[in-house]
């Protein structure tokens, strides 16, 4: 082989990773922008200013998630907040509720609406 057909086959191959690269950066930012930004809105309307001072199976896990730990009174793990939901309503899938619970406080932190605190290698919540 001559270098010249080397050279030809490797800069065929570098236009080809070019576009392959461009094509996954407009889709991971057409994705980011239609989950980030439309979710975000949605979430933040549905956690209303006040925390809940009764609990209610019909409220929505961001505002279970400030019950729980404005009537606690103390920066919580994950796993404390969900034991303490799962006892206020044992009905719920156990499995699932550690993963709602998680994403939920990750929007109310963001929002501003709880405080977060190292811990151990974990993180703490508090109102």
């Amino acid at each position: 082989m001559s270098n010249e057909i080397i050279i030809r086959h490797l800069k065929d191959k570098e236009t080809y990773l070019t576009n392959e690269l461009n094509k996954v950066r407009l889709a991971l930012k057409a994705f980011i922008d239609d989950n980030m930004n439309f979710g975000d809105k949605i979430y933040s309307d549905k956690i209303n200013g006040d925390i809940p001072v009764e609990y209610n199976s019909a409220l929505t896990y961001g505002n279970k998630v400030l019950y729980i730990l404005s009537k606690e009174g103390k920066p919580m793990l994950v796993d404390e907040i969900t034991e303490a939901l799962y006892i206020l309503e044992p009905a719920l899938d156990a499995g699932k509720l550690h993963k709602t619970i998680s994403y939920n406080l990750s929007m109310l932190a963001k929002y501003g609406k709880i405080k977060k605190y190292p811990f151990n290698r974990k993180i703490k919540y508090s109102v």
